[in-house]
């Protein structure tokens, strides 16, 4: 059984979709039943290994500010998705021969022009929900090409039930066509003593167990504005005991959100960390007195699963795929309710027993979920999917 993963993610600083695929194709090379894990982006081909080795000296060479310019350079020129389709398509069409008997597996969604087996992960449909959360030509280039890959795949992958079911009600999906394989949290992310995390809180001047945390990219679609609101409404004593801090880039229509809290740095005692190294965030997670998440969609939501790691107790979005994989192991708000968000945090920053009870809960759910537990069941998939006939589906020729 062989396989063929796009990496055109595997651009640091690693986003969702980049952590997904670079772990699931790190722990894919693990795997005896894999003869081979070949991979294509822009630059050519490579073996697996390659393409984790390009990543990591990637993330070394370039800082986070030149990578986020550039990519989001590239994604503003005119026509850019059909662009990079074109250039990724071509190269597939090129190695046709070499490739057919490989299951092609797209970690982002779009599948390209493969002549074997195919499988797409769907990760969600925010763009389908929140079109208005989006860059309009990723909107439009998604709703016209999702319909074909949703056509062409032999079997679909989402990260959650809730996003299956999405597709098989709202693009009547055949239920048997679509699985859903949580993702895993990177073994980095683990409970730590105030004594482990003091270097790099003193770096960032922060006290270890005495601030709210977010970790995201700074954009609409994550709530981060709802999450502020809710903050600055708390009691000033409280908020002085308990800064909140937000960790992570500016995203798409991110300017307001920046002014924003820029002022409230000024005069609230908001704390904005931008960018934070890979090697710091385990202990950022960890020294945290309480982990918030208000996004309005998500797919997943990997950070929540990296705090619940870290033996945070969370604070989330109910009925979102959130509340489905934490499995009352976090406490819930309302989606999009700030007052509801404030008086339930409120309520866990004054409440040491609560936050110890979540903290618990959630680390013993953690530890159901695994990056090598979604590289099995992703390669059981291939199993399945490898039990068509060549022949029967694609010709003989």
């Amino acid at each position: 059984m062989k396989a063929l993963l796009n990496t055109e993610s595997l651009v640091p600083p690693l986003t969702g979709i980049g952590n997904y695929t670079y772990h699931l194709l790190q722990e894919l090379t693990r795997l005896p039943q894999l003869e081979a894990v070949e991979c294509f982006n822009t630059r050519g081909f490579s073996t697996a290994q390659a393409a984790l080795q390009a990543c990591d000296a990637a993330q070394t060479q370039q800082s986070p500010r030149e990578a986020n310019g550039l990519r989001r350079a590239l994604s503003a020129l005119p026509l850019a998705y059909r662009l990079r389709e074109t250039l990724r398509n071509g190269q597939l069409r090129l190695n046709a021969r070499r490739y057919k008997d490989f299951i092609y597996h797209e970690p982002n969604i779009i599948l390209k022009a493969h002549p074997g087996l195919s499988i797409a992960t769907v990760h969600d449909l925010s763009f389908v929900h929140h079109p208005h959360l989006h860059p309009p030509a990723r909107v439009a280039w998604l709703n016209q090409q999702l319909p074909n890959t949703l056509a062409r795949a032999d079997f679909l992958i989402t990260d959650s039930e809730c996003v299956r079911q999405e597709l098989i009600e709202r693009f009547d999906v055949a239920p048997a066509k679509v699985r859903s394989v949580y993702l895993g949290a990177d073994a980095r992310f683990r409970p730590h003593s105030a004594a482990q995390t003091k270097a790099v809180l003193q770096v960032h001047d922060l006290q270890h167990g005495s601030y709210v945390l977010f970790v995201g990219t700074l954009e609409p679609r994550k709530g981060v504005d709802l999450l502020i609101d809710a903050w600055c409404s708390l009691p000033e004593p409280l908020r002085r005991d308990m800064p909140l801090v937000l960790a992570g880039g500016s995203g798409w229509h991110g300017e307001a959100l920046q002014a924003r809290i820029a002022e409230l740095t000024a005069s609230h005692g908001l704390r904005h960390l931008k960018f934070v190294p890979a090697a710091d965030l385990p202990a950022l997670y960890a020294g945290a007195g309480v982990f918030c998440y208000p996004s309005l969609y998500e797919g997943f939501g990997l950070p929540v699963l990296e705090a619940m790691s870290s033996g945070v107790p969370v604070l989330c979005s109910a009925d979102t795929s959130m509340a489905e994989f934490t499995a009352d192991s976090t406490a819930l708000f309302e989606r999009g309710s700030p007052e509801h968000l404030a008086e339930r945090l409120q309520a866990l920053l004054t409440d040491d027993s609560q936050r110890q009870t979540l903290a618990t809960a959630g680390l013993l759910r953690a530890k159901d979920f695994s990056w090598q537990r979604c590289a099995q069941q992703t390669a059981e998939i291939y199993r399945l999917v490898g039990q068509y006939s060549f022949a029967d589906t694609f010709g003989s020729a």
